[in-house]
């Protein structure tokens, strides 16, 4: 005597919903993978953290190295970036344009050559390189960002033209 058969009938059914399980938790891995990659236009080999730490408007209490419209970044990424080949764009409302910063080397900066900015200053800012830790003061030229204004810096490699970090932080 044998061991007893199954139904032929069991195990197609089984199989189908094992395949329908499969390929929905597939799915859903899939999704959430493409969800945690950077926005679009950001290369993500080359993705730093640079994080908006506060942002100062007229009539806030002023302390140096800044005046009012003050932006104060740090950089939170692991690999230091080379000021000479980055530059930062800075946005009010997601639509208007406030400062265009063409080099992040305090050495290099011009105020006339930088849409928005009167100076830059900080550790980060005062050699070559911004090392992860170290800070960025952007000081907007006075009224440009206004209490409530919603504030995003992007820094981009200039030699690629991405994006390589974003914030974004209400003023």
């Amino acid at each position: 005597m044998g061991l007893p058969r199954c139904s032929p009938a069991i195990s197609p059914v089984i199989g189908a919903m094992l395949l329908v399980v499969i390929t929905v938790v597939l799915s859903a891995l899939v999704y959430l993978l493409v969800l945690s990659g950077p926005p679009p236009g950001v290369d993500p080999s080359r993705f730093q953290y640079i994080r908006i730490l506060e942002i100062r408007t007229p009539g806030d209490p002023i302390t140096p190295p800044c005046d009012d419209s003050c932006i104060r970044l740090i950089h939170d990424g692991t690999a230091s970036l080379q000021n000479d080949r980055i530059s930062a764009l800075v946005i009010g409302n997601d639509e208007t344009i406030r400062a265009n910063i063409t080099t992040l080397n305090g050495k290099n900066f011009v105020p006339t050559m930088h849409t928005g900015v009167k100076n830059l200053g900080g550790p980060g800012s005062r050699s070559s390189t911004w090392d992860p830790g170290e800070e960025i003061y952007i000081d907007l030229k006075e009224g440009l960002v206004q209490d409530g204004d919603l504030v995003t810096v992007r820094i981009i490699d200039k030699e690629t033209d991405l994006v390589i970090s974003e914030d974004t932080a209400r003023a």
